[in-house]
Order: structure tokens, then C-alpha cells, then sequence
């Protein structure tokens, strides 16, 4: 495998970086799932397990709503899953997690120190992942594929600037509350047992959520004219 990073790099290594690779992989779970059900596969957290060979991945499969319960199915005769754990399951949704003894790839990169931006299945069997990470973090991760002998090409690689870096983490965060139904009414999933899951403190998960609601809240108004601004039309002030 070439890795190319392409354009000059200054100062240190910490500079954050966003690439998107592409890998084949010799052995999957998604692979294996894919080979046999019209599905697209996302995977929002992938770990090691302490004291154990093997991952355990956060996913989302979306397929046709016939298919929902034939892949759970599926996943829970798989030899190389076990502990299959469906959080939210509904026709053409599926949402959960599980532990994977075999897959390469998963285990490089949840051995690594980059951060999980998404990783998602293709049509032709590859996995595409969207990552951050330091300059240094980010051609370990690749050369640990390469000596692993698993097909890999960059497909992008950017440094991202400041106000980019935080609206990622936020968002990401963001994403994980709402499908572990911290939003909802009552809640499914406390601040505190939220930032364990994370492995943050509760009181920066409150500040990172607390922005990035008000990012989330900006974009959503920012094309649309002031609520005070006419009021105070309304009311001649």
C-alpha cells in the first residue's frame, strides 16, 4: 500500500487531521452481512474489550423492512459475533451492539488513537471511514493495516481548522445522545451514564452538549428573519 499525504505540513504533529479511507476487509462482520442482505451498515463506536482479543462495535443497519428481523438473525448464528445487543430495532432500522471476535481492520483501528467521525459498508464490500487525528496517529493507523496485510487507500485527507474540529466532536456526541434517547421524555440514558459511555467527565459532556445544541439551533435558524427583531416592529420599539 502507498500512503500519499498530499500539500506541505508546518509546526507540530498535534495538527488535527480528517481522512476518509477506504478499506477491504479480510474478515467482517459487515462483509459477511452485506455478501447476503441488501443492507448499508454504519458504525458509530468501535473498542477493544479489556482483556479480551476481539471489538465491540455501536452500529446501525439500514435495510428493507422485511430483512430487519432475518439479519438480526443472521448476526446472532455469526461464529465470530456474540453478545449481539439490539438497543432500538424497528422494520428497516436497527440499531445496536456486539462483540466481534474476527475483523482486522476493527481491531487496528480500535487500537489506535484516532477519533471515529463514521464508518459506513459500500455496494462493492469495502468500509469507508471518516477519521481525526494527528498527522502521526493517522499514518500509524495505516501502516498497522499495511502490516496487516489489509487493502487500504486514502481517499481524502485534510487539516481541519479550529471551529471545524469542534463542530465535528460536537456533532458526533450529539448524534449518540439522541440514538441513546437522552432527548427523549423521560430520558433512556442519564448525563452521567452518557459520559461514562464516552469516557468524559459528565461536566464536559454538559458543556459539549450545551454547544453543540446551540450550534445545531444556529444552522437550523440562520436563514430566517429575527423573532425579536419583529416583535419589536410589532410593538413600535
Amino acid at each position: 500500500m502507498i500512503i500519499r499525504f498530499g500539500g506541505s505540513r508546518t509546526g507540530s504533529c498535534s495538527l488535527l487531521l480528517e481522512a476518509v479511507v477506504s478499506i477491504i476487509p479480510p474478515h467482517s462482520w459487515i462483509k459477511r452481512v452485506t455478501s447476503n442482505f441488501p443492507a448499508v451498515i454504519r458504525v458509530m463506536d468501535c473498542r477493544n474489550i479489556p482483556k479480551k482479543e476481539g471489538v465491540q462495535e455501536l452500529f446501525e443497519i439500514t435495510c428493507a423492512a422485511e430483512l430487519s428481523e432475518k439479519i438480526i438473525n443472521f448476526l446472532k448464528h455469526d461464529d465470530y459475533v456474540y453478545d449481539v445487543d439490539i438497543v432500538k430495532g424497528k422494520p428497516g432500522r436497527v440499531i445496536g451492539s456486539l462483540k466481534t471476535k474476527k475483523c482486522t481492520a476493527c481491531r487496528i483501528f480500535a487500537s489506535a488513537s484516532c477519533y471515529l467521525v463514521s464508518a459506513s459498508s459500500r455496494p462493492d464490500g469495502r468500509l469507508q471511514w471518516t477519521l481525526l487525528g494527528s498527522d502521526t496517529m493517522v499514518k500509524s493507523l495505516l501502516k498497522g493495516l499495511d502490516d496487516e496485510h489489509v487493502v487500504a487507500e486514502v481517499l481524502k485527507i485534510s487539516q481541519l481548522r479550529e471551529e471545524d474540529e469542534i463542530t465535528s466532536r460536537q456533532e458526533y456526541i450529539l448524534q449518540i445522545a439522541l440514538e441513546k434517547g437522552y432527548f427523549e421524555f423521560p430520558k433512556q440514558i442519564t448525563l452521567r451514564q452518557l459520559a461514562k459511555t464516552l469516557e468524559i467527565s459528565p461536566a464536559t459532556l454538559t458543556e459539549i452538549l450545551r454547544r453543540g445544541q446551540k450550534h445545531v439551533l444556529q444552522e437550523h435558524f440562520k436563514n430566517r428573519p429575527s423573532v425579536l427583531t419583529r416583535q419589536e416592529k410589532i410593538l413600535g420599539t
